[in-house]
């Protein structure tokens, strides 16, 4: 081979892996910031929005919504998602501080004032308040939506929340400290769906 042929083949290269260098440093980070999506706001994204994340369904997009309102990401857990979850989506979600709307075809919460206590006193009114008529889905309801049902505190409704799924209402009795007598108290405001 003579040297002409051997200096034409080593330019070739070497313009080659100028030209691929080029690509991967110019192209890959902006071809990345055009495949990313934007955050997902947890207080105001929708259902279908939530549902459009990795690794979260319909049921978990109903947590994520009952839970509302959020000061951070790590708060999911109140919700009933686990640590694994939470990290999996981490990612790709936010927490900005507008208020949350209510779902869509669903009547929200109706959230009663508390009176500030004297000083030194503390108020022992839940912060939620139940509509009349108004279900509570033990599936998927925060722990202050489960708190406001008559007869659970903060310590039963956290109990609930480990205990989940639930297949029917009925299955809420196997949680410690949920008796008959504080099932027929709740029966009628509770649901599965």
């Amino acid at each position: 081979m003579s040297g002409k042929s051997m200096s034409f083949r080593f330019r070739w290269f070497h313009l080659f892996a100028v030209l691929l260098a080029t690509v991967l440093v110019v192209g890959g980070p902006i071809a990345s910031v055009k495949a990313q999506k934007p955050m997902v706001d947890l207080n105001t994204a929708s259902e279908k929005d939530l549902e459009a994340l990795k690794g979260v369904g319909p049921a978990t997009a109903k947590k994520i919504i009952a839970g509302r309102p959020y000061k951070s990401v790590d708060e999911l857990s109140k919700s009933g998602l686990s640590a694994k979850q939470i990290e999996g989506i981490k990612p790709f979600v936010t927490v900005g501080s507008a208020a949350p709307s209510a779902p869509a075809g669903k009547p929200g919460p109706a959230v009663a004032a508390t009176p500030k206590a004297p000083a030194g006193k503390t108020s022992t009114a839940p912060a939620a308040k139940l509509a009349p008529g108004q279900k509570v889905n033990i599936n998927t309801a925060s722990k202050e939506m489960l708190d406001a049902l008559p007869g659970i505190g903060p310590v039963k409704a956290q109990a609930i929340i480990d205990g989940r799924p639930f297949k029917k209402i009925e299955d809420i009795k196997k949680v410690k400290g949920i008796k008959e007598g504080e099932f027929n108290k709740i029966k009628d405001r509770i649901t599965v769906e």
